[in-house]
């Protein structure tokens, strides 16, 4: 039996983080014909989505034939098409941790490069599962949704 892909995508610092659990737990128990696998970011924090998604399956959703595939992005690295100049990296914060990495500063291309690759990466997800923050900016979630659209996926926004 083939698994299903499922793409998710979602805020760093969500209010309800556990809508993310409970929406993985009715994919698994109510919707997908088999096993499940859940690419996203590993973005870390706390309250983000991804970390809440690896939380839940971890704990109790590979019980249940679900499965994760973490791709963070390389925060450290610059790809070949990146200014040769290297002024368009961004200096971190102190106590930045949405940015991991050995450097200082990193290359502010990594999520939009990650969130492709994922939307690229086979099997290709068949539905996206967005879960962007209201009021919040969600630069990153919504490169990502945008970037399902524009490949046939189909997506579903989640908020509380």
């Amino acid at each position: 039996m083939t698994a299903t892909v499922i793409l998710l995508a979602g805020g760093r610092e969500l209010t309800e983080p556990g809508i993310v659990p409970g929406t993985l737990a009715d994919i698994a128990f109510n919707i997908a014909d088999g096993p499940v696998i859940v690419r996203h970011g590993a973005c870390p924090g706390e309250n983000s989505a991804d970390q809440a998604a690896s939380d839940w399956i971890n704990e109790v959703g590979h019980r249940h034939g679900v499965t994760e595939d973490p791709m963070p992005a390389d925060w450290d690295l610059c790809a070949p098409n990146c200014p040769p100049d290297p002024a368009h990296r961004r200096r971190k914060k102190p106590g930045d941790t949405a940015h991991p990495g050995l450097l200082d500063d990193y290359c502010p291309g990594a999520g939009p490069r990650r969130n492709a690759d994922m939307v690229a990466k086979l099997p290709r997800p068949e539905w996206m599962v967005a879960f962007p923050e209201p009021g919040q900016p969600n630069y990153g979630t919504n490169n990502c949704i945008r970037l399902a659209e524009a490949a046939g996926i189909a997506v579903h926004h989640v908020t509380v």
